[in-house]
């Protein structure tokens, strides 16, 4: 059972999708950054605090290859996992890869480390990266529910 990976912007809804999606697909959730935060036994901005962004990708290339290797699992990724290429490759590998679009103005900002500069900048950055590795496109602009059944009619 290949892997369906949520990706996005930061605070555009992945976790919370990602739980209800699992659920209802019978599939196991796991959320990018939590598997991080376990591995350094550090928060995420604790680990931009002590080693800075680059020092973040890293592990989190280091926790998608890892992840990646299993299937049967929705993926919640971090928003900014497409700034390195390599990560494409492990998330395709066994996976169908789908964007979560939602409108800056609703993004939830708190504790998000990079959420608190110029977002709009920060998605037009993005939005290329998140168009070239998704596989579909989805609104997250309605109900959890409506966004987790026009995912699983990508997937089903």
């Amino acid at each position: 059972m290949k892997n369906i990976v949520l990706i996005g912007m930061p605070g555009c809804g992945k976790t919370t999708i990602g739980r209800l999606l699992a659920k209802t697909s019978d599939r196991t959730f796991l959320d990018c950054d939590q598997v991080i935060e376990e591995a350094a036994g550090l928060s995420i901005p604790e680990i931009f605090e002590r080693e800075g962004e680059k020092g973040f990708r890293i592990r989190e290339t280091h926790a998608i290859e890892k992840i990646c290797r299993q299937t049967g699992l929705v993926i919640a990724t971090g928003g900014g996992c497409v700034i390195r290429d390599e990560n494409y490759h492990h998330l395709k590998h066994n996976g169908i890869i789908i964007f979560i679009e939602r409108p800056v103005h609703l993004l939830v900002r708190e504790g998000r480390p990079l959420s608190t500069g110029n977002l709009e900048e920060m998605y037009k950055q993005r939005l290329p990266l998140y168009l070239r590795f998704a596989d579909h496109s989805v609104q997250n602009n309605d109900t959890v529910e409506n966004t987790v059944k026009q995912i699983l009619s990508f997937v089903s």
